[in-house]
């Protein structure tokens, strides 16, 4: 397979994440992990758009099925939140971590364990939301300071059973997309990240960032429809393009 970069398939999405993840990895081969890879929405596209031999991993069993049911073809595996990557050394070429470090209990645990299953030289995709003038809204923090609003809420936009699935039934030790025990979801500052990088041996390569206003247009898209959800989430990809403090996206390779 020949993989034309400049034909991204996110290239409009309105989340800037999955652009700069699938152009870092495109061009590459070998065996990708994508972990904390959710319904399978980045890592279908990735497999059936690019050379890689693609596999997600999630410790979430209803984002697992969703993901079975979109792609038949993915190789999935179940996580448990603190324990170790159920993976040999050096097994994969790549791995993405797409908004997803914020939510683990130990970092630096968790980022010597991606570091562990890359192969020596191997590239790590990742993405967290940043630490910047309006970290107040992150929206995953809502549940802990205002939990009857957010449970009003979250109960009106996707019905009572499945907020129980999510935030009362704890048993795979996950809070919505939080591991249990860690109470807030964490906004980074840039050398914060490329410190933790470091220190479990990686070297960033590059760099970027995205939007400034987004959370301000994504909770209500969310809970929008039609016409409108449509004309925020155009507002929402303007806004990365155009500003870059918002979220950090980093490429980095696993130094040997």
């Amino acid at each position: 397979m020949i993989v034309d970069v400049d034909r991204n398939p996110f290239a409009r999405h309105p989340l800037r994440r999955y652009a700069f993840s699938w152009q870092r990895l495109a061009q590459r081969d070998g065996r990708h992990l994508d972990v904390g890879c959710g319904d399978g929405y980045f890592l279908s596209t990735l497999q059936t758009t690019t050379r890689l031999e693609c596999s997600g991993a999630d410790p979430h069993p209803g984002y697992l099925e969703a993901a079975r049911h979109r792609n038949g073809n993915l190789r999935l595996h179940r996580l448990t939140v603190a324990g170790e990557l159920p993976f040999d050394t050096g097994e994969f070429d790549s791995v993405s971590l797409l908004d997803v470090l914020e939510h683990v209990p130990d970092e630096s645990r968790f980022l010597d364990e991606v570091h562990r299953v890359l192969s020596p030289g191997g590239l790590l995709v990742l993405t967290v939301p940043r630490r910047h003038i309006f970290s107040f809204l992150d929206p995953d923090n809502a549940k802990f300071r205002f939990p009857r609003l957010h449970r009003f809420v979250y109960t009106a936009r996707f019905g009572r059973r499945v907020y129980r699935e999510r935030f009362v039934d704890l048993s795979d030790d996950l809070r919505g997309d939080m591991s249990v025990g860690k109470h807030e979801h964490t906004n980074y500052r840039p050398a914060d990240l490329i410190g933790l990088l470091r220190g479990s041996g990686f070297e960033p390569t590059a760099v970027e960032g995205a939007n400034l206003f987004w959370r301000w247009l994504h909770a209500p898209a969310l809970l929008t429809g039609g016409r409108l959800r449509a004309l925020l989430e155009r507002l929402i990809y303007l806004d990365g393009v155009i500003f870059k403090s918002a979220n950090i996206h980093v490429a980095a390779r696993r130094v040997p």
